[in-house]
C-alpha cells in the first residue's frame, strides 16, 4: 500500500500538473503535493487560500523557530501576514531584525514564490546558522489585493496597484516630498507596514520587485548619495555577481551597470518604501528587481531559485556583520534607547538607535575606522573608536553614566 499510494498520486496529479504548466504560465495550486514533503509548490504559485495554509503549516511544523504574525487585515478580508523566524522564536532576544517582502506591486510575482521557498528552506535546513543570529520577518505577499485582483484562485488578472489602483511604492511619506507625495491618503497596506516598522525596528530589509534585474540602493528621491554608499555598493555588487555566477547561462542580473544602480540614477521617484524605511526608521532597505518579466512563468521558478538563492542569503547574512552593540545604564544594567552617530559621516538620518527593550543596535558600514558617539537623554555621551574589516562583526558593550542632578532647597 505504501508503494501504491505514491504511484496513484503521480498518475492522478503528475500528468495533469505537467499539462497545466504548459498551458498556464501563472499556474496556481490549491493543495499540497502528496508526492512531496515540501509545502511550497515546486513550479506553481499558490492560490490565496493555499498561501495562508502554507504560512500556518510552516509555523506548525517548526514551532521553536517560526510563528505567523498577522500585521493587518485589508477591507477585502485578505491579510498581510509575516513569518517571524529565529531560533527560540518565543523569546525576545537582542538580535538584528531583518525584513523580507515581495509583491508590493501585485503583478510582480516571482518574489512571492521566492520568499516562500526561502522560508521553507531555512526552516528545514539552516546550515549557515542565520536563524541563530538574526530574526527574520518574511512577508511574501505585500499586496494580496493586487496579486489576486481576479479572484483568490488566479493570478492571471494581477495588477500593479492595490484594490483602489494605488501604486503602493509611491504612497509612503517621503523625505523630500512630504507625507503624501502621490496625493493619495496612506493606503491600508501602507499603514500596516508603517505600524510594523515602528513596532519591530527593522535593521536590514530587502523588497523584491520585478520588471528588471537590478539591485537598487538609496536614494530614490535624492540626487545626493547616501552616507553609507560605499557599503551599499559593496553589498549590491556582491549580490549581482553571485546571481550572475549561479545562473544557468551567466546572463542573469546584468541590467544597467552590471546589475547595480542607485535609485535616483535609474529614475527618481517620490514615496518609495525604500526611502521611507531608510530615512524615517534608519533601516538599511534595498529594492531588488529579480526578473525582467513581471508575471514570471511558474515553470521557470526552480531555475530562478537556483540563480537567486546564494545572492539572497549573502545579503541576509550582512545582518551578522558590522557593529553589533548593546547600550545599558552603568549602575542598573538596564537597556537604554541611545543615539549612535558617526560625526563627519552621518547625515540625512543615516545614524541609528538602540532598541529600548533590549538596548541593542546594528550599524552596517564599509571597512574602515570610525569614531562613534553614543548618547542618551540624561546620560553622559561616550565616544568609541571602531575599526571594521570586511565580513566581520565588531561587538561593543557601552555602559552610559547618568548625569547627576542637584536639587537646591528654596528658602521661604
Amino acid at each position: 500500500m505504501k508503494l501504491i499510494l505514491p504511484i496513484l498520486c503521480f498518475l492522478l496529479t503528475g500528468s495533469s500538473a505537467w499539462l497545466a504548466a504548459q498551458s498556464d504560465p501563472l499556474r496556481t495550486v490549491n493543495e499540497f503535493d502528496c508526492r512531496s514533503d515540501r509545502l511550497v509548490p515546486e513550479d506553481a504559485y499558490p492560490t490565496y487560500d493555499h498561501y495562508e495554509r502554507i504560512m500556518y503549516e510552516l509555523a506548525r511544523r517548526h514551532p521553536d523557530r517560526c510563528r505567523v504574525e498577522v500585521w493587518g487585515t485589508l477591507p477585502s478580508g485578505r491579510k498581510i501576514l509575516a513569518l517571524k523566524m529565529t531560533q527560540g522564536v518565543q523569546y525576545e532576544r537582542a538580535r538584528p531584525q531583518v525584513l523580507c517582502t515581495a509583491a508590493m506591486h501585485g503583478d510582480e510575482l516571482a518574489g512571492y514564490w521566492v520568499l516562500l521557498r526561502l522560508a521553507e528552506d531555512l526552516l528545514t535546513n539552516d546550515r549557515g546558522g542565520l536563524l541563530r543570529e538574526a530574526v527574520l520577518y518574511i512577508n511574501p505577499l505585500a499586496n494580496p489585493d493586487g496579486a489576486y485582483a481576479g479572484g483568490d484562485h488566479s493570478l492571471a488578472n494581477s495588477r500593479r496597484g492595490n484594490a483602489l489602483g494605488v501604486d503602493l511604492n509611491r504612497n509612503y511619506p517621503d523625505p523630500d516630498d512630504g507625507q503624501f507625495p502621490d496625493g493619495n491618503d496612506h493606503q491600508p497596506e501602507t499603514r500596516i507596514f508603517m505600524r510594523a516598522a515602528a513596532h519591530h525596528g527593522f535593521d536590514l530589509a530587502i523588497n523584491f520587485h520585478g520588471g528588471a534585474e537590478l539591485f537598487n540602493y538609496p536614494w530614490d528621491t535624492y540626487r545626493s548619495r547616501h552616507p553609507d554608499t560605499d557599503w551599499w555598493r559593496s553589498v549590491s555588487r556582491e549580490f549581482a555577481l553571485t546571481a550572475q555566477r549561479d545562473s544557468q547561462n551567466g546572463n542573469y542580473f546584468k541590467d544597467r551597470a552590471n546589475g547595480v544602480t542607485n535609485g535616483h540614477d535609474w529614475y527618481p521617484i517620490a514615496g518609495s518604501r525604500q526611502d521611507y524605511m531608510n530615512y524615517y526608521h534608519h533601516t538599511r532597505e534595498a529594492t531588488v528587481e529579480i526578473t525582467n518579466v513581471k508575471r514570471f512563468p511558474a515553470r521557470e521558478l526552480p531555475e530562478l531559485w537556483t540563480s537567486i538563492r546564494g545572492a539572497l542569503l549573502n545579503y541576509l547574512n550582512e545582518a551578522r556583520y558590522g557593529v553589533h552593540g548593546i547600550v545599558t545604564d552603568r549602575i542598573t544594567g538596564k537597556p537604554l534607547r541611545a543615539h549612535i552617530t558617526i560625526p563627519g559621516h552621518d547625515e540625512m538620518r543615516s545614524s541609528v538607535y538602540s532598541e529600548w527593550r533590549t538596548g541593542d543596535f546594528y550599524r552596517y558600514l564599509a571597512p574602515g575606522t570610525y569614531r562613534m558617539l553614543i548618547s542618551a537623554s540624561g546620560y553622559r555621551t561616550r565616544q568609541v573608536i571602531v575599526t571594521l574589516r570586511d565580513k566581520e562583526r565588531y561587538s561593543l558593550e557601552v555602559a552610559l553614566e547618568r548625569i547627576p542632578t542637584f536639587n537646591s532647597a528654596r528658602k521661604k
